[in-house]
Formats: structure tokens, sequence, C-alpha cells
């Protein structure tokens, strides 16, 4: 009886660490709303990590892409169309690699050097082939601090909107 208990418990460890490579798909948006004086406010984003609930991180998109978040206003832009591994998730992470705003017809940079890494607090759930959907509201009237002059300071803001399944 010994022998069939261990034979049966041999199989069930063997089979529950095969791993099924189940994977689901992970859709990223984002929004913002307007900000009185400003025309533009252009943000380059480098690259998109997301963080698994046992710590382990992930670089789901590299690349460098521009984004006038001021367009985005009543509209949630795809960013992001990926399938990932099933499981729990516990944060978003953004790097941005550069920052513009433009006033009155000029351009004004906002130095990062070197890139800003945003880790945005957002706990979802990949489900097998499920789509989950995930909606980031840049804060721009939050992110944005005058300096002396034309100098600008970017301490980005960005919140969950919404979590969709």
């Amino acid at each position: 009886m010994k022998k069939l208990i261990l034979f049966l418990l041999s199989i069930a460890l063997l089979f529950s660490g095969c791993s099924s490579n189940k994977t689901g798909n992970f859709e990223l948006y984002l929004t913002d709303q307007p900000v009185p004086g400003l025309e533009h406010v252009y943000v380059t984003i480098s690259e998109i990590k997301v963080q698994k609930d046992d710590g382990s991180v992930t670089t789901v998109w590299e690349g460098t892409r521009t984004f006038d978040l001021l367009t985005l206003r009543d509209i949630e832009e795809r960013i992001l169309d990926v399938d990932l591994e099933t499981g729990t998730y516990t944060h978003i992470i953004i790097v941005i690699e550069a920052a513009s705003i433009v006033v009155n017809g000029r351009t004004i940079d906002i130095n990062i050097s070197p890139g800003l890494e945003v880790r945005i607090p957002a706990s979802f759930t990949i489900m097998d082939d499920g789509t989950t959907e995930v909606v980031l509201d840049f804060e721009v009237d939050q992110s944005l601090n005058a300096g002396i002059g034309d100098q600008y300071l970017l301490i980005p803001v960005i919140t969950v909107k919404r979590i969709g399944y």
C-alpha cells in the first residue's frame, strides 16, 4: 500500500512540475485630460515591464514611442497588446526616456537622464485564453512642475483608471 501511495504521489508531483505555459492577452491603454496653458505634452516611452506577485519582472515591450498626452482627452489609446503568462501581476513599470512641452508655440525640453522608471501599482490577473485590459491615466496636471525660468520638472503621476476582463 505504501508503494502505491508513493507511486501516486510521485506521478502527481511530476504533473504539477510540468509547466503548461498558458497565456492570456494583455492590453494596456493610456489616457489623460487637457492642461490649461499647454499646447502639447510629449512623453517618449522606451520600455514597458510587468511584475508578477512572486516579484519576477518581465519586459513586455522595448522600443521608442512618443505620445502627445494632451491628445488623449476622452480617449483610451491602446499602447500595448501582448500575450502574457497566466497569473497575478502587481505592477506595471514604464520607462520614460524623454519629455517636452509646447507653450505659446515654443518647445521646452524636460531633462530626463537617465530614463525615468515609473512603477505603477496595478493588481490584475491574466487568465488562460482571456483578455485583460488595463487603462492608465497619465495625470499631466499633477506630473509637471514649473521651475525657474523655462525649466520644468516631470514627476510622473500615473494611476490605474480601470481594469477589465
